[in-house]
Formats: C-alpha cells, structure tokens, sequence
C-alpha cells in the first residue's frame, strides 16, 4: 500500500479520534435530575388544580339546586363555605403550581441553549469528517480497497472503514436526536407558557369572586336573622346538630382517656391579643328560641383571618366542618381533656396531627351558624364542657 493511502487512513482514523472525543464532551443533558424534580412537582399540582376545580363544579351544581328546590338557607349558606373553601384551595395550589411552572420553564430554555449548542458541535463534528475526504482527495471507500497491496491488507482496511461508516451513522443518527429533543422542548416550553398565562387569569379571576362569595355565605344568616319563624326553625335544626356533636365528641375523647393521660400544665389563650368575649360560658336566655340554653364555650371576637392557637399540646382528632360549627378542629390532651375551636375560615391541620402549644391550626372566620368573626373556643374535661376561667387557664 502507497505512502499517500496510508496517510489518508490515518487522517480518518484521527478524525474518528476526535469526533469520538467530541462526542464524550456532549453528553444527553435532556432531564436532569432538577428538572425532573420539578416536571414531577408540576404533574402532581396539575393534578390537585383539577381534582379542585372538579370538586367545586359539583358543589357550584348543588348550590343551583338549592336554589331551585328552595332548601333551608343554612343548608345553602354550608355549600357556599364549601365552595369558599375549595376556591381557597385552587388559589393556594395555583400559586404553587404558577411558581412550579416558572421554575420548570427556566430549566427548559437552559436545556434548549445547551441542546442547540449540542447540535452545533455535532454538526462541526461530521463536516471535519466531510471535510478531511475532501483535502485528501475525495478518494472513495473502493479505490482504497482497490488499491490494497495484498488480500490480507484488503481486510485490515476493509474493517477500518467499517468502522469509520459506523462512527457517521451514529453521528447522524445522534444529530437526528438532537434535533427532535430541541423540537420537542419548543413545544413543551409553548405548552407551558400558554399554561403559566392561562393559569394567572384564572387565579385573579378566582380572588375576585372568592370575597363576593363568602359575603354572600355571611350575609344568610343575617336574611335568616330577620325572619322569626324561618330562624327558630334553622336554630333548632342548628342546635339539634350540635347536641348531637357534643355527645359524639365526649364519647370519644372518653374513649381516648383511657389510655392517656394529660400533657400537664396551664392552657393559653388561643387568639393572643384579642380577648373580647362576645358571648361567656353559661346558661343565657335565647331571644329566638325563648329559653334558656347552655352556652358551652366562650365566644372570641376577633377580624377574619387571625391565627388560632392550641392551646395545649396534643393530637387533632377532628378537622371538619358541620352547619353547626362550621369549620371546626378538637385537639385532644390526653386524660379526658380536650379543647374545640369552631367557627374557623380555614383549618390548617389534620386528623392525627402532633401539635404543641401555640402552633397554628386555623384562622378566625363565621362559618357555620354565625353572625360575625370569632372564635368559639370550649375546654372539654371528663365529658363535660367547663368554664375557660374557672379552669387552669392563663391569657
């Protein structure tokens, strides 16, 4: 074999080298282990968003219904809270998701400029392989066969040449891929962003009505208010409820108490910095029902949206909402004593929550059977409602 064909070999052979090098400097950047993180954050919140917005179709659906079968307004005014409540949900998870979004969309236009660049280097990879047949004569695959000096130099070419048909395949092959991850990202990236501004024209849209709808949930029971007859009716409803609650509750904080025991130490104030009591713990006259009635806690006021506090230490075992109530939270002590705290405008625990004293679990609202923001607070002891003050009790 001539001096000049031994040359042109090995000019491929070195290009090979070098592409082969290239090609391990490049390596697949499409889902890094941040993006996925984030794809996944995003798939999951896409998801509550809709199970939400499903969630309060339905109840918006009951609410027309309502409307036209005439029901009670308490029974109205308890879908509205839903729907106030799950409005409040769809903010809150479409707030995280816009932010989601954002993130995801910033990592996907850094693994576009990175995939681009990706391609650039490829393409600069194969012309070097077009490029060094060109200067060296554009001699073909056959004439270098051809041009073998013996059968066995023939082989030994033949699978050089194998091998550098193999390295262009893959490269193209490679460069194809490129191309259709950078198309690919284009479109999810335009899918996103289509998404983020879809998203924020819901969630202002959703902020303007939720106010007109808890004003119009608060303003039920003051239509009720104005009607003797259509409010003793709901009252006893409202209080036939609660009784029944009120029995339920003792029966399971007494079942409770059987294996506990008190978490000790003095209970505190629950609304720090508001102590007005609009209503005490007794017995007081009902102007509507036109007679005496056990009030079992003490009425807080207080503006909507102050944060409640336990106020002990112990376990959520209830995080509801009833007519009565509304939305209401038990947080149980341990040896027979637990502390309720009704009429919230949002819970922030759960069932089996572990709190400590003075952490959160709602916000001061007037769902359920009231007239204004407060905070019904009530100290359960041996299935009995006590008197806060009368109690161990600092505020």
């Amino acid at each position: 074999m001539s001096q000049k064909t031994i040359r042109r070999i090995a000019g491929m052979i070195a290009l090979v080298i070098v592409g082969a090098l290239l090609m391990s400097f490049v390596a697949d950047i499409w889902l890094t282990a941040s993006a996925a993180t984030t794809q996944q954050a995003v798939d999951t919140l896409r998801n509550q968003v809709s199970n939400i917005t499903a969630q309060k179709k339905k109840v918006q659906k009951e609410l027309n219904g309502l409307a036209s079968e005439k029901k009670t307004l308490m029974t109205r005014k308890a879908a509205l809270e839903r729907e106030v409540d799950l409005t409040q949900q769809e903010i809150e998870a479409s707030t995280t998701l816009i932010s989601e979004l954002g993130t995801l969309i910033a990592e996907k236009s850094v693994e576009l400029e990175d995939a681009e660049a990706k391609l650039q280097k490829q393409t600069d990879t194969y012309l070097k392989r077009v490029r060094a047949m060109y200067e060296n004569g554009q001699m073909g695959y056959l004439d270098v066969l051809l041009n073998a000096g013996s059968f066995s130099e023939m082989l030994s070419q033949a699978e050089i040449i194998s091998q550098i048909i193999d390295f262009d395949q893959k490269l193209v092959g490679e460069m194809e891929k490129t191309r259709q991850a950078i198309a690919d990202t284009k479109a999810s990236l335009e899918t996103d962003r289509a998404e983020e501004v879809s998203l924020k024209e819901s969630l202002e849209e959703n902020k303007r009505t939720l106010q007109q709808k808890i004003k119009e949930s608060e303003d039920l029971v003051s239509q009720l208010e104005a009607d003797e007859d259509k409010a003793k009716s709901a009252y006893e409803e409202i209080e036939a409820e609660e009784e029944k609650l009120q029995a339920e509750l003792k029966r399971k904080i007494a079942e409770l108490a059987a294996n506990s025991t008190y978490v000790g130490g003095t209970m505190s104030w629950p609304l720090p910095g508001h102590t007005k009591i609009t209503s005490e713990f007794g017995y007081r006259f009902h102007p509507t029902l036109k007679r005496n009635k056990l009030h079992t806690g003490v009425d807080i006021s207080a503006p909507k949206g102050v944060k409640i506090q336990a106020a002990n230490g112990g376990e959520v075992v209830t995080s509801t909402y009833s007519n009565a109530w509304g939305n209401y939270v038990v947080v149980n002590h341990g040896g027979g004593t637990a502390t309720l705290y009704a009429h919230m405008s949002k819970r922030l625990v759960s069932v089996g929550d572990k709190v400590s004293k003075g952490d959160v679990l709602g916000e001061v609202g007037s769902t359920g059977y009231s007239t204004g923001n407060h905070l019904h607070f009530e100290i359960i002891k041996n299935g009995t409602s006590v008197d806060p003050f009368a109690s161990e009790f600092s505020r």
